[in-house]
């Protein structure tokens, strides 16, 4: 169902949505700072994928129950 045709029933909302342009429209956080820390995302994904490696070599020499054994002890 699109929305495209149907009206705003609120004046006060039509009259604001028919003023805004874009360029209007800013977010919230405005731009990205210059200092984002770039390391602790590259170090995250580093680590998600070695971890990933190792998963998929346990699950290949030994199986799924060994996997599933690693998850059930560590959530208990």
């Amino acid at each position: 169902m699109s929305t495209i045709r149907t009206r705003i029933r609120n004046s006060h909302s039509a009259r604001f949505v028919r003023r805004t342009r874009a360029a209007q429209i800013t977010t919230a956080t405005g731009a990205s700072p210059a200092d984002t820390p770039y390391w602790l995302l590259w170090s995250t994904g580093i680590v998600a994928f070695v971890l990933s490696i190792v998963a998929f070599v346990l699950w290949g020499i030994n199986g799924a129950s060994t996997l599933f054994d690693m998850i059930v002890a560590l959530c208990t």
